[in-house]
């Protein structure tokens, strides 16, 4: 079970480079950037927390191994390089009674928030709340050109079944509220069944 990297394309077939693995890694939901030296940031989702690995040879070999300094209940995250070259990070905000990484195995995946970095992770603004609700959980999301960044996730998936959406800018995030016109949060996207 390893954090795995792969190259190629469809055509030409794919092969492993390299991968990391972690103590407490939960699913294989490791999600990479590249930074603005070259090298690969994996983070990698954990029972507690968010681990993290570096690689400055395209992903063959992995160094820096070690828990991440950001905070997560044992979920999925999702980090991804803007356009102005911030980092986007949708993480569930750390909440009283979680002051240590020990407090975070299976914790409430509540206050799904958005943050930004301009130091390719070392520090994090302020977040942005996105859904304060318990199991709003599994964000992704794409930046537009014209710079709207849309966030999907879903709430309570085996009871309620809700797909909602997030629409901001970065300057939402900034300010920790919406300032920007247009902006959304809680769009219903898709409404599944009632309870099983």
């Amino acid at each position: 079970r390893f954090a795995n990297v792969y190259t190629g394309s469809f055509e030409e077939g794919f092969h492993w480079l390299g991968g990391v693995d972690m103590p407490d890694r939960y699913y294989d939901e490791h999600m990479l950037v590249e930074r603005a030296d070259g090298s690969l940031w994996m983070l990698i989702r954990l029972l507690r927390g968010i681990g993290q690995a570096e690689s400055r040879d395209g992903g063959r070999t992995w160094q820096s191994i070690r828990v991440a300094d950001i905070w997560g209940p044992g979920s999925r995250f999702f980090v991804r390089r803007l356009r102005s070259g911030r980092l986007l990070l949708v993480n569930h905000s750390r909440q009283p009674g979680t002051e240590r990484q020990e407090d975070s195995l299976f914790g409430k995946r509540s206050h799904l928030s958005a943050y930004l970095s301009d130091d390719d992770g070392g520090s994090w603004s302020a977040p942005l709340l996105l859904d304060e609700r318990e199991d709003a959980a599994y964000p992704d999301g794409v930046e537009t050109g014209d710079g709207w960044i849309y966030i999907i996730y879903d709430h309570k998936r085996l009871k309620v079944k809700q797909i909602l959406m997030a629409r901001f800018r970065e300057e939402d995030v900034l300010a920790g509220r919406l300032v920007a016109s247009g902006s959304l949060l809680r769009v219903l996207v898709d409404q599944a069944g009632g309870e099983t």
